[in-house]
This record gives structure tokens, sequence and C-alpha cells, in this order.
């Protein structure tokens, strides 16, 4: 009683995973389905060749002449049958291919989109090779079994169907001794399907690891080769390749016995069907034999490959899960009801958070940051400087409290409001692959030439750019890796003042920058913030002096907040710190 239960949940599977799929194209199904049934056309223009042979067979059975015109009758029959097979074959493909790439991008379109909504908690804690893996490889699977697999499950059904009903009209206990073989080989079908769906999710994560080691080894090859780990990091991507050959291997050799079986028992069907008509010799005509025995691979042989379409639903189908788990993550919610922020002042309220379920970062920190005024936040490193910045971002919520601006609680902003009401200044600064303007004009897509060229002169940028090869056109490579430091961190700031936000967020922009650089990135920061709520966080003291208000964290707490000279004047924390920094202008090596 339980395998046979298996054996239906296990039918249950695969028709799921086809409904799941078939959900999936949306409004594209009525596409889809013209395509199958163009396969469906193919399927019975092949049916005219069978039919044109069994004719010239049956004839020469029955020793009838063969005349021109039948002959020629013949020939047009076989013509029409190769012309439907590749015309309906092409209409087929075209519609299908059109249409699986169509779902392929809405698919992409709509994980891009869940993604860019879901807390940087989720991009953190997850692998970015594996989130590409899923972008790339994932969607291609479910692309290509739309594309392919599915009309080969409607073609190999289709054709063995048809030729049984053909055959059962012709003689009904032929068309039960061909039912006898598929039956048996039913139960290996359901195992073999049974086989796929357990080990192909398996697979799928073994494969999108091996994809995610190789972009991690891509992207760190100068850390690789800095520190002489290039043996190393091959070492890492070829144990990612070996479990992905060894689980291929465990598949193959799991599941190799179970299709043959399949085929040999399907196969089996052709000798049991020619001695079944050994046995009615005299109770049937030759042509009806020959016309049986000859429509019997019409049958079988469609039944074999649906095997090998099996492993592609299965395969599909943890591809579609591996998507699932990204889809079902929680976005930041969105509370409607507040109106929106009539100022660019900045609000902390009692505000506490920690990442996942770890110790509290921000413990109860209050704060207000007038519109037009700049705030600096200092403190030991892991204070949580960087964390009151994502806060106000909001890359994350906060466990406790409220962070608002111009009066509104973040939690009532739109993802796009929230965007433009702030531009965002990092220490690492990523530039996308592309030219100096895409990058510039990323802030704002619809800019101009000169409205760009103007960004990048206020960021002191325009004179270095001009002098590249390209100009404004010249690619930066991957991360911006073509550009140095100070080049890539003058472009980011161009594309802040390009997008003109009312918040400009400065994470120790100028951190670790030579005092040329420092002090362009300086007068492109005064042109930046000027007229803007600036909240920066910064190590070099020297920068911050002119605040409006410095706040001093310690442990994820506001211990100490004032003006530049009133901190100094406390002889707490910052003056420890501002007195450490006029001792290293003494520093010398000797």
């Amino acid at each position: 009683m339980s395998a046979q239960i298996s054996a239906l949940r296990a039918v249950t599977a695969e028709f799921g995973s086809l409904k799941r799929l078939w959900a999936l194209c949306g409004d594209l199904r009525s596409e889809l389905r013209l395509a199958l049934f163009f396969r469906v056309l193919q399927s019975f223009s092949l049916g005219l060749a069978y039919g044109g042979v069994i004719q010239v067979a049956t004839h020469s059975m029955n020793g009838v002449p063969m005349s021109f015109g039948w002959a020629m009758q013949i020939s047009l029959l076989m013509v029409l049958s190769l012309a439907g097979q590749l015309l309906f074959s092409y209409l087929s493909v075209r519609r299908a291919w059109d249409a699986s790439f169509q779902v392929g991008k809405a698919l992409r379109l709509s994980l891009m989109e869940h993604l860019k909504r879901l807390p940087m908690g989720f991009h953190l804690g997850r692998h970015k090779g594996d989130t590409a893996t899923a972008l790339t490889t994932d969607v291609s699977i479910i692309e290509s079994f739309l594309s392919d697999a599915m009309a080969k499950i409607v073609q190999a059904i289709v054709l063995p169907v048809t030729v049984l009903g053909f055959i059962a009209s012709q003689d009904v206990w032929f068309a039960l001794t061909f039912l006898i073989s598929v039956v048996t080989a039913l139960p290996v079908a359901i195992y073999i399907g049974v086989k796929f769906g357990s080990i192909g999710a398996e697979r799928q994560e073994v494969q999108a690891n091996a994809g995610a080691v190789m972009i991690e080894y891509v992207q760190g090859i100068r850390v690789i080769r800095a520190f002489n780990q290039i043996a190393r990091g091959q070492e890492m991507f070829r144990a990612a390749l070996d479990q992905f050959r060894a689980i291929s291997i465990q598949m193959v050799l799991l599941l190799t016995l179970p299709m043959l079986s399949f085929v040999i028992v399907v196969m089996l069907g052709v000798p049991v069907v020619a001695a079944a008509s050994g046995m009615r010799l005299d109770s049937l005509q030759p042509s009806t034999l020959v016309t049986i025995l000859m429509l019997s691979f019409a049958v079988y042989a469609p039944l074999i490959n649906l095997v090998a379409v099996l492993e592609r639903i299965r395969i599909a189908d943890a591809s579609l899960g591996r998507l699932d788990q990204i889809l079902q993550e929680k976005p930041l919610p969105v509370i409607a009801g507040q109106p929106a922020p009539t100022s660019s002042s900045v609000s902390f309220e009692d505000v506490s958070f920690c990442y996942d379920d770890g110790p509290e970062v921000l413990s109860h920190v209050s704060f207000d940051v007038p519109a037009n005024s700049m705030t600096a936040i200092v403190g030991p490193s892991g204070s949580g400087k960087t964390t009151i910045l994502s806060l106000l971002a909001r890359f994350w919520d906060v466990t406790a409290g409220t962070v608002s601006i111009g009066g509104t609680d973040l939690r009532h902003l739109e993802v796009t409001q929230l965007n433009a009401l702030i531009s965002v200044v990092f220490q690492d600064v990523y530039l996308f692959s592309g030219s100096i303007k895409d990058n510039i004009a990323a802030a704002r897509p619809d800019a101009t030439q000169a409205e760009i060229e103007a960004a990048a002169r206020a960021a002191q940028a325009h004179e270095f750019i001009c002098e590249l090869p390209d100009g404004y056109d010249t690619d930066v490579g991957e991360g911006g890796a073509r550009l140095s430091g100070g080049e890539r961190q003058r472009v980011s700031i161009a594309r802040a003042i390009l997008k003109d936000a009312p918040i400009v967020l400065l994470d120790e922009a100028t951190a670790a920058l030579d005092p040329s650089n420092d002090r362009a990135l300086q007068e492109a920061l005064a042109e930046l913030t000027r007229n803007k709520t600036l909240i920066v966080v910064a190590h070099k003291l020297s920068t911050i002096e002119a605040a409006d208000q410095i706040l001093v964290l310690e442990a994820g707490k506001i211990i100490e907040r004032g003006t530049h000279t009133e901190l100094v004047s406390q002889e707490g924390l910052y003056a420890r710190m501002n007195a450490r920094k006029t001792d290293a202008k003494n520093w010398r090596i000797t």
C-alpha cells in the first residue's frame, strides 16, 4: 500500500511541477498553446510519412502493380509529410522560443524588482554568486524547458496515443498488446521521476555553489595574487567543480539502470507484438500485420524520449524552487497613511537595532538633524556609525524606535520616494561596467551631456576625465577598476551632485586618500553639500570641525554631543581622539 501511495505522490509531483511551470507563463500561455498545437500538427505530418510507407508495403504484399499515378500520389504524400514537418516545426519552435524568452525576461525583471526591495540582511547573508546563478542559470533552465522540453512531452504523448487509436480501429487486441509493455514500464518511469526529484535539487545547489566560487575567485583575483593565494583559490574552485562532477556522476549511475530497464521493458513490446502477430497469422490479413508492426516503432520511440524529458521537468522544478526561495523573502513593508516629508530634517527617536538575532549594535539612540545643517558621527570602530547611515537609507528596519525624515516615518515611504530624498557616498566606491558618462548619469538617466559635465566639474572630475583617451566615453572596467581610488570617488560624487537629493550621507568618503586627492574631494564635497542636510561619518576629525553638531558613539550609544569646541573642552572620548590626532602630526619614521 505504501508503495502505491509513493507512486501516486510521484505522479502528482510530476503534474504539480508541470502545473507550476505552466502557471509561470501567465499571459504567454496562449502563445505556448499555439506552439504545442503546431507540434501536434508536426506529429500528424510525420504520420503521413508512415501512411505512405504503409501504403507501399500493403500494395506490395497484396501484389497490386504500382501505376505511375499511384506512385505520384505516394510521392506527393511524402513531400507533404516533409513540408508539414518542416513548416510546423518552424512555427512551433518560433512561438515557443519567443514566448520562453519573454517569460525569462519577465521572471528576471520581477526577481530584480523583488531583490531591490529586500533588506540588506538578505543580500549580505547570501553569497552574491548564488543570486547571480539564480538570475542566469536557473532562469535559463526554465526557458529551455518551456521552449523545447514541453513540446517534446506533448509530442511523446500525442503521437503514441494517435497511433494506438489507429491500431485499435484495426484490431483491439493488438492495441491491448501494446499497452501491456507501456503499463509494465510505468512503475519504472515513476521511480526515475522520484530519483530525479531527490537528486535534481541537490545538483542545482551544488552547481550554484560552483558558480559562486568561480565569481568570488575572479572578483578577488587581485587579493589572491597579492597574498600569493592563487594555488589555494584554484584548489577551492577545483573542489567545487569536483563536487559538481561527483553529484552529476552519482545521478548518472543512480539512474542509468532504471532508465535502461525502462527502455528494455518498453522495447520488449516489439517482440511481444511480433509474437502475437505470429499467433494470429490465420486471422489477419498480411497488410494489417505489416501496418501494425511498422507502427509499433511510432509508439515506442517517443515514449523512450519521454524519459529523458522527465529529467528536465525535475531540474526545471528545482530551479523554480530556488527562485521561490528568493521570491518568498519578505521585502521591507511600506505602511500607508502618512503624508510625504515636508522638509529634509532627520530624526532618530529611541532607536535600537541588532542584525538578525545578534547583539544590539545601537541602543536607545536619539538625535535630531535640522534641515540644511551638518551632523558628524565619530567613534571607535564597531561603535555603530555606519549602521546609523544604513538605517537612514533603510537598508534595514530598526529593531525598536523610529527614524523619520521631515516628520515622516521611513516605513511610510516607498523605495522610490526615499531614494529621491537621499544621496549616499560610500568609502568603497562601486562603479558599474560602462562609460564614465553612464556611471554619472545613473543618478538621472535623462540628464543631458551638459548637465553631466556640470556635475563632473563641480566634483573636480572634469579635468582628469578629459585627459582620458575617450573622455566621458572611457570604459571604467568592472567596479571602476581602470580608475584610481580618488578618481572613482570623484565620479561617485559627480553622480550624487547630479542626483541633487536634499539629504547627503557620507561614509568615510575621504578616509584613505592622498593629500592632493583629499583636497580635490573636499572641494567636491563642499559643492555637493551646499544647501543640503549632511550627515557624515569620519575618522579625520579635521574634516568635521565645522559641523553644526558632532555625535560621539561608543558601543552603540551616544555618549557625547556638541560642537568641536564644546567637545574638546569636555575632556571626554572626543577630546582624547582629537589629542591623538594632534600627536600623530609629529610622528616620524626613524
